[in-house]
């Protein structure tokens, strides 16, 4: 072989590494882009004693659309079968950890999901509730298309056995942070659960869930808020939320509502001295609202022990309604406006009517 040859050989093998090369150059860009449209979410479920309902739960997060997804199942001391389940379910599906603890309660089994977390963005499912399989599909859609820090969807609510009759339109909310703020306040569109929600991890930066506290969203959602740059929101249903007779929410006794108040106190007085009147109205709006709320426990099953917080901050709630009384009326449904009369005249007489109206509505 001459010379000539030879370098025509060289030059054809050069090129064809070259090609090669283009061609790995190209797949590694490719996975990497595959990687980034499909990003690990973190769904945290925490779990005690619901052997009934949380294999229907689990299978919900197993069989979503959207596959690449870590599932943390943390048995916060179960007592019933629940965390045999857990186990078994790890058994079959490669994506899901199991943590066992010792009970600590919603906030500290959450706070220790988010320790083992491996995905950039966080989700939180309730064990009693189940999902819709595209949920996390379009929560990560509508964060990426409306480049959110925070996304978010309405739900079913079952109370009963069945769900209850809404309207939902499909209309798409978007928000900066402190106006995200203004409608967890509202407490209408968008409440302030964290289980029908999808969050980047990085506004996680410094905030855990309040450990032996209930009412956990009320104390940690609005900081979360804070810490977003945008917020998307979607009206269309994609959570089942079940309310059971042994919820927080369905269990009326001084345990379960003796951080109301305090809870409560805290986000207004934290938003009061950093926002003012940016947030004046809606801040004492979502204060009261919540009173009412309290008020309606407090008069309706006569729990002595929870009497001293709603004295201790009586004249302060009186002082708040007359100052928005306006924006109150504007707000408060029919219901509720009956429920502030009672509790500016607050007497015996008052709280019988309170009883009676809430006792009538659950009928």
């Amino acid at each position: 072989m001459n010379m000539i040859a030879m370098l025509r050989n060289i030059i054809m093998n050069i090129e064809q590494l070259m090609k090669y090369g283009i061609k790995l150059n190209l797949i590694y860009k490719m996975e990497n882009r595959l990687k980034l449209d499909k990003p690990l979410i973190s769904i945290i479920i925490p779990v005690y004693n619901v052997e009934q309902y949380v294999t229907k739960c689990v299978e919900s997060v197993i069989n979503q659309t959207y596959k690449n997804i870590q599932i943390i199942l943390i048995d916060d001391g179960s007592t019933d079968n629940s965390g045999k389940i857990c186990d078994d379910f790890k058994l079959k599906d490669n994506r899901i950890e199991v943590i066992h603890k010792k009970n600590g309660g919603l906030s500290d089994a959450r706070n220790a999901g988010l320790k083992i977390a491996k995905g950039d963005y966080i989700g939180f499912v309730d064990s009693d509730d189940y999902i819709a399989a595209d949920m996390y599909e379009i929560l990560l859609s509508l964060m990426i298309d409306n480049d959110s820090d925070i996304s978010i969807v309405s739900f079913f609510e079952s109370e009963n056995g069945s769900f209850t009759q809404m309207e939902y339109t499909n209309e798409l909310i978007k928000v900066k942070s402190l106006d995200g703020i203004k409608y967890i306040l509202m407490d209408k569109k968008i409440p302030n659960y964290s289980w029908n929600k999808l969050l980047k991890k990085k506004i996680f930066d410094n905030i855990t869930f309040p450990t032996g506290r209930k009412f956990e969203d009320i104390a940690t959602t609005y900081k979360l808020f804070e810490n977003a740059d945008n917020i998307v929101f979607k009206d269309t249903p994609k959570y089942y939320y079940i309310r059971r007779n042994d919820s927080i929410t369905k269990t009326k006794n001084y345990d379960n509502y003796k951080d109301y108040v305090d809870i409560l106190m805290e986000r207004y007085r934290y938003l009061e001295n950093k926002y003012g009147s940016k947030i004046q109205p809606y801040n004492d709006y979502g204060l009261i609202n919540n009173m009412l709320w309290y008020y309606t426990v407090l008069s309706s099953f006569e729990i002595k022990e929870l009497e001293p917080k709603f004295v201790d901050i009586y004249d302060t709630l009186m002082k708040i309604i007359d100052l928005n009384i306006e924006f109150l009326k504007n707000n408060l449904n029919e219901y509720n406006l009956t429920i502030l009369r009672c509790m500016r005249n607050d007497n015996k007489e008052s709280r019988k009517v309170v009883k009676e109206l809430y006792f009538n509505s659950q009928k």
